[in-house]
C-alpha cells in the first residue's frame, strides 16, 4: 500500500457525497475508489438508499458492500449479513399516523416498496418525467412502475413527504417517542419530507456490528458524508468527514470537512488520508 501500510475501511453516503443532486458523478470520484481498493482498502457504500433503489451508475464504480436502508441492511462480500426490518404493529402504526397527518410516503425493504399515488407523482417530478413516460427500472424509477400490495411486515425505513414546511414537525410529535425521524433526505424538500427507522437503525450502528463481525477496528474507518442520516457514522468512525455541500449538522459531527462534490471533494479526501 503506498504512503501508509494501515489498511482502513471507508464508508461512502451516495446522495451528495458520490453522486450529485444533477444525477452526474464527478470523474474524480469513481477513479479514487478504484485506485483505493486497488491499494488493498475496503471501500464500501452508506446510503438511506435501499438496494433496488442505487443506481447502476454507482454500482458500476465496484464496491466490497453495501450499507443500506440508513442501516437496516448490510451486504459484505456478497453476502447479506444484516436484516432489520421493522415490527408489523410498528409499520401499521407509523402508516396509519402518515395517513392522519395527510401525508405521502414510501415504505422501503431490501426487496420491498410501497408508493403511495402522492409520493409517485413528486418523485415524476423531481426525475423529470411525465405521466405515461417511461423511466428506469433501477434507482428511484422504480417506484414509478407498478407498485406491489401494501404489506406491513417487509419495511425497514419509511420516508415521508408533505405539502409544507411543517411536516417534520408534525411526524416527530406523533410518533418522536417510538421512531427515530430524520428531516432533509428530499432534495429541495427540507422539513416539508423526512424518513423514519426504528430506534438504533442507524448507518452508524450497522458500521459497528460489521467492522466487528470482519475483524477490524472502528479506528481504521473513514465515513463520509453530507446529510443528518449520517450524523452517527460521522461521529463513529475513526475519521468522520463531511462534504463542504453538507448540512450544518453534518460538519458539526465530523472530524473535518473535505471540499464540495464538485470540487473533487471525495478524492481529495482519499488523498489526504493515504488511500491513493
Amino acid at each position: 500500500m503506498p504512503r501508509t501500510a494501515r489498511r482502513r475501511i471507508v464508508f461512502l453516503d451516495i446522495d451528495g457525497t458520490i453522486l450529485d443532486h444533477d444525477g452526474t458523478i464527478p470523474p474524480s470520484t469513481p477513479d479514487a475508489i478504484r485506485r483505493a481498493r486497488a491499494n488493498g482498502h475496503l471501500v464500501l457504500l452508506a446510503t438511506g438508499r435501499t438496494p433496488y433503489e442505487v443506481d447502476v451508475q454507482v454500482t458500476d464504480i465496484g464496491f466490497d458492500g453495501i450499507v443500506a436502508g440508513a442501516g437496516a441492511f448490510v451486504e459484505y462480500d456478497g453476502e447479506w449479513v444484516i436484516e432489520r426490518l421493522m415490527p408489523e404493529a410498528s409499520c401499521r402504526r407509523l402508516r396509519e399516523e402518515f395517513d392522519a397527518l395527510g401525508l405521502d410516503y414510501v415504505l422501503q425493504g431490501r426487496e420491498y416498496f410501497y408508493a403511495t399515488a402522492g409520493m409517485q407523482r413528486h418523485l415524476r417530478r423531481q426525475l423529470g418525467v411525465s405521466d405515461g413516460e417511461g423511466v428506469s427500472d433501477r434507482g428511484l424509477g422504480r417506484y414509478l412502475g407498478e407498485i406491489p400490495p401494501l404489506r406491513h411486515d417487509r419495511t425497514a425505513k419509511a420516508v415521508f413527504s408533505g405539502d409544507d414546511l411543517g411536516a417534520y414537525d408534525a411526524v416527530q410529535r406523533a410518533v418522536g417517542a417510538e421512531f427515530t425521524v430524520i428531516t432533509g433526505t428530499i432534495p429541495g424538500m427540507g422539513t416539508a419530507s423526512g424518513e423514519v427507522s426504528m430506534p438504533a437503525v442507524t448507518k452508524g450502528s450497522a458500521i459497528r456490528e460489521l467492522v466487528d463481525r470482519i475483524g477490524m477496528d472502528l479506528a481504521d474507518a473513514i465515513a463520509i458524508g453530507d446529510n443528518n442520516n449520517d450524523l452517527e457514522m460521522l461521529e463513529l468512525a475513526g475519521v468522520g468527514i463531511a462534504m463542504g455541500n453538507g448540512t450544518l449538522q453534518a460538519k458539526e459531527a465530523a472530524d473535518e470537512v473535505t471540499a464540495p462534490i464538485d470540487e473533487d471533494g471525495l478524492a481529495k479526501a482519499f488523498a489526504r488520508h493515504g488511500l491513493l
